[in-house]
């Protein structure tokens, strides 16, 4: 899950649970499409995330609860976080380099 967090919906605070979790998919697709994603950053994070990265995995997540057959592949979901992972390792191995 991207977030442990509480959504605001039109119905009022909902908290994230796999149950309630499609009350927020609006909200969330509205947001990555020029919204502020940080609202779904888990706050456990303390920010240690980078934006690129976090975005990847927003979008799969979304696509991940598109009917059946916009869904995508178990390849195309591994292949998605495979590049996630890389955009955080490259972020990383830049910050160690310009602070060592």
């Amino acid at each position: 899950m991207v977030s442990n967090s509480k959504c605001i919906t039109l119905q009022g605070i909902v908290w994230l649970t796999l149950t309630k979790l499609f009350h927020c998919i609006p909200q969330a697709k509205a947001l990555t499409k020029g919204g502020n994603i940080l609202e779904f950053a888990d706050p456990k994070l303390n920010g240690d995330f980078t934006m690129e990265a976090f975005e990847i995995v927003l979008k799969l997540a979304i696509s991940c609860t598109a009917d059946k057959r916009q869904r995508p592949s178990m390849e195309q979901v591994v292949k998605r976080l495979e590049k996630a992972l890389e955009v955080s390792a490259r972020s990383n191995e830049a910050y160690s380099i310009s602070f060592a």
